[in-house]
């Protein structure tokens, strides 16, 4: 006997948000009894708890299929405002590919990939990796997860960040305090620093940085 049965049906509830008579009134359980269960009274009837335990395999399978089903219905990408005061909207109008640059209403915005993996932490899009000048920490092909910030010109020194300049081109790279007051040193992560040597970089130069919260091998 599944002796948390009252924890499944409290956390069945609180997703799908149906009352305690409509279970009552299914399963033919009295509500008091459902309401002690729930609280963590261990059943006594053995009919009653596998009349439950029916009820919430079918209800919670039925659950799961319905949220897989929205999240298949749902865009695939979004476009993410560099505007970090503006939110990410679905993009409907055709198939554009994460990572591409486009304006809407003279505004730019980074088309990515949406995504929901919590154990990644904070995210709002993720984009491909194409070329090799971040190997072997972000190979050519694997993904980042991106997050819009409030002033890109605060930073830490040595994290890595995906930065578009004023040729609306982006790339990955560590950032550090340049040399030259208001500049910024791009650093690679390739073994081979003569085919990419540190980028400086003025203030001026560069019209957006995101911040790299997780880097994704497989995808």
């Amino acid at each position: 006997m599944d002796q948390h049965i009252g924890k499944r049906l409290k956390e069945f509830r609180e997703r799908s948000k149906i009352k305690m008579p409509t279970i009552s009134a299914i399963t033919g359980i009295a509500r008091e009894t459902l309401y002690k269960w729930e609280k963590g009274t261990k059943p006594s009837d053995i009919q009653e708890y596998f009349r439950l335990k029916s009820y919430l395999d079918k209800m919670e399978n039925k659950l799961e299929e319905e949220q897989l089903l929205l999240e298949y219905q749902k865009p695939t990408t979004l476009r993410l405002p560099f505007n970090r005061k503006r939110i990410a909207v679905p993009q409907t109008e055709g198939r554009i590919a994460a990572g591409t640059i486009i304006f809407s209403d003279n505004e730019p915005e980074l088309i990515v990939d949406r995504i929901n993996a919590p154990f990644l932490g904070e995210g709002e899009g993720v984009i491909e990796v194409t070329g090799d000048s971040m190997a072997p920490t972000f190979i050519n092909g694997s993904r980042i997860v991106l997050i819009r910030l409030i002033d890109y010109r605060i930073l830490e020194w040595g994290k890595y960040y995906y930065i578009v300049d004023k040729n609306w081109q982006g790339f990955i790279r560590r950032i550090y305090q340049g040399d030259l007051p208001n500049t910024i040193k791009l650093v690679s992560d390739s073994l081979n620093q003569e085919k990419y040597p540190p980028i400086h970089r003025q203030w001026e130069q560069i019209e957006a940085i995101f911040r790299v919260t997780a880097g994704i091998l497989r995808y």
